[in-house]
């Protein structure tokens, strides 16, 4: 079976989710093979970006999730809200990004195709905002180049300064997407690599169009918004402390490989530039209490 995203499911799915997800087809399919139905409730202890939990909300089952990845934690509680505005959240999106685009022109960088205004040099009068010596060493070498982050940058200062609660995750998330698959250097196969550094990406126009989709998604499914569909950022070892005894009836997840995966690379650029991933420190308190699987020793605490 297919482990791609086929095209019917995208809707929420794809607003963020990892390249090696567990596809949606295939939880529907352990679902209706199963007879799990709205009167029962679902597990997902290893939710990751709430593929289980998205697909079971969007059939009527209730469902929660614990993932200790402060990042993909966040995605999966964003994916599974669908009561805010979504015209709402598309103009306040395109308000930060018209005020994003007037910061930039100013400092005579075009953002809408791939070209600045005029060439850039290397000892540009232009400031580049950039990251800490500290913070780029907790990214892969090269993930984003100087230009981009610039842009990126910036329009995470524009998104703080005119924060709206009700749509501040939503839009922080398809930035997440736009980061990973459109302004990084970034690429997948199925590790996380990098590409040669581009000079330039539109940041802008994709990180809008990342917003779009969820708006357009979230038209089509504010009809369903009772079922139960929680993710916790919690230890997979404790259950109990997120779901009281038996009141689950079945349990779909995509268990760690056994292979020793050091999963925080696969989210790194993102938890860093939005603030989940801050220090080494950080990085380390993550990987002393996340579960890593090996074919030699089964599963086990994740070295740091």
């Amino acid at each position: 079976m297919s482990n791609k995203l086929r095209l019917e499911d995208r809707a929420v799915h794809d607003w963020y989710r990892f390249v090696l997800s567990l596809p949606p087809h295939l939880v529907r399919n352990y679902l209706q093979r199963f007879g799990v139905d709205a009167r029962q409730r679902v597990l997902d202890p290893f939710c990751g970006t709430g593929t289980t939990l998205v697909e079971c909300k969007k059939l009527g089952i209730p469902s929660i999730g614990i993932e200790p990845n402060p990042m993909a934690c966040f995605a999966s509680q964003v994916k599974l809200d669908w009561k805010i505005d979504p015209d709402g959240l598309l103009s306040h999106a395109r308000e930060v990004a018209e005020k994003t685009f007037a910061r930039l022109v100013d400092e005579g960088i075009e953002d809408k195709g791939r070209t600045p205004l005029f060439d850039i040099p290397q000892d540009t009068a232009i400031q580049l905002r950039t990251l800490s010596a500290e913070t780029w060493q907790l990214l892969l070498k090269d993930s984003i180049s100087p230009l981009p982050l610039h842009k990126t940058l910036v329009l995470l200062e524009t998104l703080n300064e005119h924060r709206d609660k009700q749509f501040s995750r939503y839009e922080r998330l398809a930035l997440a997407k736009a980061l990973v698959f459109g302004i990084s250097n970034l690429h997948f196969g199925p590790e996380v690599g990098v590409h040669p550094a581009k000079a330039n990406a539109p940041v802008m126009a994709t990180w809008l169009n990342g917003v779009q989709i969820m708006a357009n998604d979230l038209r089509e499914l504010q009809g369903n918004t009772h079922t139960e569909a929680m993710a916790y950022l919690a230890d997979a070892r404790y259950p109990l402390n997120i779901a009281e005894p038996g009141s689950v009836d079945a349990v779909i997840t995509s268990p760690p490989y056994p292979n020793e995966k050091d999963y925080t690379w696969t989210t790194r650029l993102e938890s860093v530039l939005l603030g989940f991933i801050r220090t080494k420190q950080d990085l380390r308190w993550l990987k002393q209490n996340w579960l890593m699987c090996s074919h030699r020793a089964g599963c086990g605490i994740m070295a740091a």
